[in-house]
């Protein structure tokens, strides 16, 4: 059931941005080609909107990345991890813990970002900046649930034995 909901996470995320980035490509083509247009001359949020749904793209993909827990390693640490049975497990339930405090922190951080921004007007129309920075509360649960779901699927696998080879 948890690796069912990791998939879904993963591939939910990932066309999620996937959408986003090539909406942002489908407005910065059109931007380009409406400024040949002298009557018309482009749209004047197009470079916000860019920058807004590339942001968006990488956060909501983070989710992902969390539920996966293919973020980041280090070579050394995994190397170390093989030759003992609970390392590998270890250092992925601190990897986790780690993230769900950060993203805890980021979470928090969103909410108030977005309360004091709500008087502030973006360049977008009818868009208030408190609605652009809501998305970092928003993904900040997601992460945290998805690195929730990563620790529990860790912590239920079954122990591999380890490899002759690098017993050595």
């Amino acid at each position: 059931m948890l690796k069912k909901i990791q998939k879904w996470i993963d591939t939910g995320t990932t066309f999620i941005a996937s959408v986003l980035i090539a909406v942002m490509f489908v407005v910065l083509i059109a931007n380009v080609i409406l400024r040949a247009i002298p009557a018309v001359g482009g749209f004047k949020w197009y470079m916000e909107f860019s920058q807004y749904a590339n942001v968006w793209a990488m956060l909501i993909g983070a989710a992902g990345v969390a539920a996966q827990g293919t973020n980041l390693r280090v070579e050394l640490i995994d190397g170390l991890n093989t030759k003992f049975k609970w390392g590998g497990k270890l250092t992925k339930s601190i990897v986790d813990i780690a993230l769900i405090a950060f993203y805890g922190i980021m979470t928090v951080s969103g909410v108030q970002l977005s309360q004091r921004a709500v008087q502030a007007v973006s360049t977008m129309p009818s868009l208030r900046m408190g609605q652009v920075y809501a998305i970092f509360p928003v993904v900040g649960i997601l992460c945290i649930f998805s690195a929730v779901i990563h620790l529990l699927v860790t912590l239920s696998e079954k122990d591999e034995p380890i490899k002759e080879e690098n017993k050595k």
